[in-house]
């Protein structure tokens, strides 16, 4: 059980550093950037074209949406 609880303590860490901001739940580039690093690594991109993928994908977010 103890296994487990490690995956699921970064999972839980990473969706409120992404989504929560000040208490509230917030949508913004950084979601995209974690779709996109997901995506990445489903079609089992190698994992630094996934994070370089993911960057990109935020930079021209950052860029087009203020």
């Amino acid at each position: 059980m103890l296994a487990l609880l490690t995956p699921a303590l970064l999972a839980a860490l990473v969706v409120t550093g992404t989504f929560g901001e000040g208490g509230h739940l917030t949508i913004d580039e950084k979601a995209l950037w974690v779709g996109a690093a997901a995506v990445a690594l489903a079609l089992r991109a190698p994992v630094l074209l996934a994070v370089v993928l993911a960057a990109l994908v935020t930079a021209l977010a950052r860029l087009f949406l203020g």
